[in-house]
């Protein structure tokens, strides 16, 4: 008896043998669609890459130390943006920082002496002392014109005894023993005043050194000695730490703005009185002082401000911000040398005022230079930079 299932397996095989040469056939033909589809656009894309670095390299280049040639005409040109550089009038600040009224002279009651308020208990003391050491000196000097003036009367007095003396001894009516004792008692008179005259002189330059060494202390506390001298009670003392890097728009005498926290909206004006001798070494900040008008009497030691510096009225060279190419630690603009050259030039930029960037150095109102567009062209600015660079390496 035969077996059913045997003779229903026995055409399988013979049916896979049918489907492999079409499984083999449907496979090379998709390899082949698909080398066509991706090898066949490959040449043009290619083809169009070579062209569009070819062009590129054929609108800019580098023309000479620090100058590049972009095409006259070309695309690249035409997606820069040429603008001159301007100068304009401002008296708005040049900068602002953040400070505190660190001394205020409130007028006395009538009759007295106005009174100095400080925002620390320490600075009252030092200004204390500093006080005290001012009366010693006055004390000092008037005790040494004393002591000097006392001594030459002394000296006078014992010389017309001794001339009179020496009359009578000549005259023969006094003996030169007593002639001789007057002449030791001149003597002592003489060295008695040099010696208190030295003790005065010494008792002043003590009281001078006292006086200094208060005055550091005030400095370093902040506070400029011959300000507090000077001040009136129209006007307070504000402090401020000024960067580094804005040292060059700070002079004495130049006017400032300082609006306060507890006055928004308010402005007191006011001027740059004295500045710091030393530099901090943590802050890298120079300390500088302003005389803020308070006529009425409004602020308070301890309060905040915002100070603006440099009011006056001044001229400023401005050129768009898109145009500063960033290279390093520096920046440069590029300037119309010609046609189609352009100079790299080095330029030392300020504050941001809108859309423009204040110019301090490396460029005068007039010159032509690229604005928007000219991140494009960072590459060949690094390149031409490099040539300056290397040239200057060889140069003997």
């Amino acid at each position: 008896m035969s077996d059913p299932q045997a003779n229903v397996a026995s055409p399988q095989p013979e049916g896979r043998l049918r489907s492999a040469p079409q499984f083999l056939i449907a496979t090379g033909a998709t390899i082949a669609f698909l080398v066509y589809l991706i090898a066949v656009p490959a040449a043009p894309r290619l083809l169009e890459v070579d062209n569009s670095q070819q062009e590129s390299e054929d609108e800019v280049s580098v023309a000479k130390t620090s100058t590049i040639r972009v095409k006259a005409g070309g695309l690249l040109e035409k997606r820069l943006a040429v603008t001159a550089v301007r100068e304009e009038k401002r008296t708005d600040a040049l900068f602002t920082v953040p400070g505190r009224v660190v001394a205020c002279l409130r007028p006395g009651q009538t009759g007295s002496e106005d009174i100095w308020q400080f925002d620390s208990p320490e600075v009252l003391t030092t200004f204390s002392d500093w006080q005290k050491a001012i009366s010693d000196i006055g004390f000092a000097e008037k005790q040494r014109e004393q002591v000097k003036a006392l001594g030459a009367v002394r000296l006078q007095a014992q010389q017309q005894v001794v001339e009179r003396l020496q009359k009578l001894v000549a005259a023969g009516t006094d003996t030169l023993k007593d002639l001789t004792a007057e002449k030791a008692n001149l003597l002592q008179i003489e060295i008695s005043g040099k010696k208190d005259t030295h003790e005065a002189d010494t008792a002043v330059r003590i009281a001078r050194r006292n006086e200094a060494v208060m005055s550091r202390q005030l400095q370093q506390a902040g506070l400029d000695p011959d300000l507090l001298k000077a001040t009136s009670s129209d006007v307070d003392i504000v402090m401020a730490d000024v960067p580094e890097g804005k040292l060059r728009d700070v002079a004495i005498g130049k006017q400032c703005r300082a609006v306060f926290a507890g006055f928004p909206g308010k402005i007191f004006g006011g001027k740059v009185n004295s500045i710091a001798p030393v530099l901090s070494k943590e802050r890298r900040s120079l300390r500088v002082l302003f005389a803020i008008e308070d006529r009425k009497d409004e602020l308070r030691p301890g309060m905040f401000a915002e100070i603006g510096i440099g009011t006056d009225p001044h001229d400023i060279v401005l050129m768009p911000a898109d145009g500063i190419v960033h290279a390093g630690r520096s920046d440069y603009a590029l300037v119309r040398d010609g046609v189609d050259l352009w100079r790299v030039a080095r330029v030392e930029i300020g504050e941001p005022r809108g859309s423009d960037v204040e110019i301090h150095s490396g460029l005068k109102p007039g010159d032509r230079v690229v604005g928007r567009g000219a991140i494009l062209l960072r590459p060949i600015v690094l390149r031409a930079l490099d040539s300056e660079t290397q040239k200057g390496e060889g140069s003997p």
